[in-house]
Order: C-alpha cells, then sequence, then structure tokens
C-alpha cells in the first residue's frame, strides 16, 4: 500500500491550496500530511473507524477533494496509526482534525463459537479458489 503526500509548488501562485497525489485511490496518508491538508482548506467528508482482529482500531477518510479512502498512517511509516481505544479515536477525529459529521464503526473480529464457525465458513465458501 502506498502512501499519499502533500506536494506544494514554490513557484506556484496558489501557495496556500494543499495537493494530495497517490498511484492507488485506496492508499494511505499519514497522520502530518493530513494535518497540513486540512490546515490549507481541505476538508473531510467521511471517517470510517474498523475494529482489527486484535481488537486496534483504525482511522479511514475520505477527503472532499479526491476520490478514494485513505488509511491513516502513522508520521514517518506506512504502518497503520492503530488506536487501543474507540474512544480515542473518535477524539482524535473531532479534536485533531475537526471533523464533526457521522462516523461509521466496522469490525474485522469473528465471533467465537458455531456462531463464528458458520461466518467463517460462509465467507470461505464465497471466496474463489
Amino acid at each position: 500500500m502506498s502512501s499519499v503526500e502533500l506536494v506544494k509548488e514554490d513557484d506556484d501562485p496558489r501557495e496556500e491550496e494543499a495537493w494530495i497525489m497517490g498511484s492507488n485511490p485506496d492508499a494511505a496518508i499519514r497522520v502530518r500530511n493530513l494535518a497540513l491538508y486540512l490546515e490549507r482548506g481541505g476538508s473531510l467528508k467521511e471517517v470510517r473507524l474498523v475494529e482489527g482482529e486484535t481488537g486496534g482500531w483504525t482511522v479511514w477518510v475520505r477527503l472532499a477533494s479526491r476520490p478514494g479512502e485513505y488509511r491513516l498512517n502513522i508520521y514517518k511509516s506506512d504502518a497503520p496509526k492503530i488506536y487501543r481505544d474507540v474512544g480515542r479515536a473518535i477524539a482524535a477525529c473531532r479534536d485533531d482534525f475537526g471533523y464533526y459529521g457521522p462516523i461509521t464503526l466496522s469490525t474485522e473480529r469473528q465471533p467465537r463459537g458455531l456462531v463464528g464457525e458458520a461466518a467463517q465458513a460462509a465467507e470461505r465458501k464465497g471466496e474463489p479458489e
């Protein structure tokens, strides 16, 4: 998964404008780049929090000016920013990124026991081999 970078042209009269560039529309954006994008007038149109198998929460955002969904990565890394608590992830969206719209929660966890085994079997059955 490639990260997206903000590009600023020094000779460009639109120097206050932030651009997100990436070859894959479903890529990642680093925390610092997202903050810079928002600082320069960009906005978020959707936020999704995904609970991983280990219980950590990753943040996925849709930018108002770009197609696709971007996973939030930590500063200077291609690793996702993971929050151990959903409350902290929501607070980061509100406080750090100024997003007060709806936040979708989803999970990658599967229930244990017979229900979980049935769900996993149904998922495997639907996958092409």
